[in-house]
């Protein structure tokens, strides 16, 4: 049984906490709920394909947790990780080509990054001559496509990836009539 001094101690913290300033319960609320949906960074190791499923040379689109991933060979058979989507128009980069010294080139308007890095190597949005360095490069600054770290481990390739970034992305939406999610309450059509 409760002795009364753990139920005054109780009673006090209760009408302590109704006292807290809106703005403090409300942001405890939103990390509760955050919490509960696990929204929380979540940083591991993934295995996303056996070793010998890649080759020098090959390019394997992955998806693990709604994250769209390019494994990258080079020429020496080093392996990479890159987003698949290159950050100038989203085009999928596993269409592209691997370019001189670990760069992929993309298909649509032949930007080259680096697969170490993310950087752009060379001129952005080299193509179509005249129309792209004029007026597509210009629709979009210069950016680097986001890489992730990748090791082998028994015969698994595994890459270092936040399994919470796409519902922590998602749950920054506006939640309103007509948002991002499709209904209101956040449910799909």
């Amino acid at each position: 049984m409760l002795s009364a001094t753990a139920i005054i101690f109780a009673a006090s913290l209760v009408s302590a906490a109704a006292f807290a300033p809106a703005a403090v319960r409300a942001s405890s609320r939103m990390q509760l709920s955050m919490a509960a949906k696990g929204d929380v960074k979540k940083e591991e190791w993934v295995p996303v394909l056996k070793s010998n499923d890649i080759a020098a040379g090959d390019l394997v689109p992955v998806e693990v947790d709604g994250l769209a991933l390019l494994l990258a060979a080079d020429l020496d058979g080093k392996i990479f990780c890159i987003a698949n989507s290159c950050p100038h128009l989203g085009t999928p980069l596993e269409n592209g080509r691997l370019g001189e010294g670990s760069t992929i080139v993309c298909p649509l308007h032949k930007s080259a990054f680096s697969l170490e890095s993310g950087e752009v190597v060379g001129d952005w949005c080299p193509f179509p001559p005249i129309l792209g360095p004029l007026i597509l490069g210009n629709l979009a600054p210069p950016e680097r496509v986001s890489t992730f770290p990748v090791r082998a481990k028994g015969s698994n390739v595994e890459v270092f990836i936040d399994r919470n970034l796409k519902s922590r992305f998602e749950s920054k939406y506006w939640a309103g009539l007509l948002d991002a999610k499709g209904k209101a309450t956040g449910d799909y059509y």
